[in-house]
């Protein structure tokens, strides 16, 4: 794929940082066609098995990545893809642009919660968060200037989805600051609570 044919959006970040219900108003919004990458590997056998102790199939990425690539020489328009595997999974040429979102650790914490999640699980995903994984991966793979991060622990969906969109327009210029959980959590003085 040229990279002149760039047509993917990349939404990552931790579980429950809230991919879906942003990706699938983007994609609406943008008249992009909306793929949950969990949903379309479950659905197309695209693992190599399940991983028991974070109950979660193991993708299989050269498989998902072949597959990928087929679909989106066929897909006409804008694909928006919903990931908390930022890399691999797609030829970062055909990328135009990756959101990372991003949630306060205390938010996040309860959003896990409310999903049902066990203890262990949930404090994998925050130490993800807080060590920023998904936005570090992204910004290695992808380059720092087609990533853009969203704060939806302070941020409404309506107001990411407009910014996002103006990113996309290039009439916003991509924020740089940084979202330091580590440095937050320090100031409230809770961070020993997520790395125990």
């Amino acid at each position: 794929m040229a990279i002149g044919l760039a047509k993917v959006i990349v939404v990552t970040g931790t579980p429950g940082t809230g991919k879906t219900k942003f990706s699938k108003t983007l994609a609406k919004e943008v008249g992009a066609a909306y793929l949950p990458l969990t949903e379309y590997v479950t659905k197309n056998r695209l693992y190599l098995g399940i991983d028991r102790r974070r109950a979660s199939k193991i993708i299989d990425l050269n498989r998902t990545r072949k597959n990928i690539r087929g679909l989106l020489a066929r897909s006409p328009g804008l694909v928006v893809i919903d990931t908390h595997v930022p890399v691999g999974v797609v030829d970062r040429r055909a990328v135009k642009q990756v959101f990372v979102l991003r949630c306060h650790p205390r938010i996040l914490k309860k959003r896990l919660r409310a999903k049902g999640w066990n203890h262990r699980k949930i404090q994998e995903n925050l130490l993800a968060e807080i060590l920023d994984i998904c936005f570090a991966s992204s910004i290695d793979y992808y380059g720092v200037r087609r990533v853009a991060q969203l704060d939806t622990s302070k941020i409404n969906l309506k107001s990411n989805v407009a910014l996002a969109k103006r990113i996309l327009m290039n009439s916003t210029p991509k924020r740089k600051t940084s979202l330091d959980w580590i440095r937050q959590l320090e100031k409230e003085g809770s961070l020993e609570e997520y790395i125990r």
